[in-house]
């Protein structure tokens, strides 16, 4: 026998007991009503009907009422909460990889300029240090350094932007219709941000910084295209003892320029 039935049983069994106790009691209630209006004798049959039928709904539904109320209420609250768990990392609550990936893809082909073609940029910070910081303090603190990290960055970029944590120690920063100032802008501002950003481990102060990489794209680029060129920037950042920000281009014609290098 399938055990998922038997592990689903106990459930219906409890929903039928509880529909037929509701039933008796609805009616128990009923007959104690219209025996108790029976007999009134200053109470002729209209207005015993009529008291009846005001009575009994707002004694019967009001609390089914209320019950079915507060049930749809924590249905819609649990629905809400596993969009949000299905949707984000549990521990710095910016979009996963793979709803960051989808998201991207959205906003990419839903941005259009006025010749018809779509631009935007891609950013991959790498936190410098949290793996560092894991094995001195403890998982938890490198979780709570990317957390920190994640704050800083959703405080300096737009409502329509896409932030995601792309892995343990790497996010991603979509800017749809961003130009190469505009990117470069968000970038350092980001990075000051975090260097400038107070961070205590068990107490000790401990700094913060990131790499980062990016490519500014012009037209239609696949996503994996962005990531691949966004991540070569990035490890010649991570590699680089002054240049910690790099940007590529992309233009409308295919060619990809230069990195664009920031200290």
């Amino acid at each position: 026998m399938d055990k998922s039935l038997l592990q689903r049983k106990p459930r219906w069994t409890w929903l039928i007991a509880f529909t037929l106790l509701g039933t008796l009691a609805a009616v128990g209630l009923s007959f104690l009503v219209h025996y108790l209006l029976f007999f009134g004798e200053e109470i002729n049959p209209y207005q015993r009907s009529l008291a009846a039928a005001l009575i009994l709904p707002v004694v019967i539904a009001t609390p089914l009422l209320l019950y079915i109320g507060q049930a749809s209420e924590q249905l819609r609250r649990f629905k809400r909460d596993r969009n949000f768990s299905a949707a984000h990392d549990p521990s710095t609550e910016v979009f996963n990889g793979e709803m960051f990936t989808t998201l991207v893809e959205r906003r990419r082909a839903a941005t259009v300029s006025e010749a018809g073609r779509t631009f935007g940029a891609l950013l991959i910070l790498e936190a410098e240090n949290v793996r560092d910081i894991a094995i001195d303090y403890g998982f938890s603190w490198g979780e709570e350094s990317m957390r920190q990290i994640a704050s800083v960055i959703r405080a300096n970029v737009r409502r329509s932007d896409v932030v995601g944590r792309l892995n343990d120690s790497e996010f991603g920063v979509f800017l749809p219709g961003a130009t190469v100032e505009q990117a470069r802008d968000v970038g350092e501002r980001i990075r000051t941000a975090i260097t400038k950003s107070r961070f205590l481990a068990e107490g000790e102060p401990v700094e913060l910084g990131v790499d980062i990489g990016g490519v500014i794209f012009e037209d239609q680029i696949e996503f994996r295209g962005l990531m691949r060129i966004a991540s070569e920037q990035l490890e010649m950042a991570r590699q680089s003892d002054s240049d910690r920000f790099r940007l590529s281009a992309i233009n409308a014609m295919g060619t990809r320029e230069n990195g664009e290098s920031h200290e």
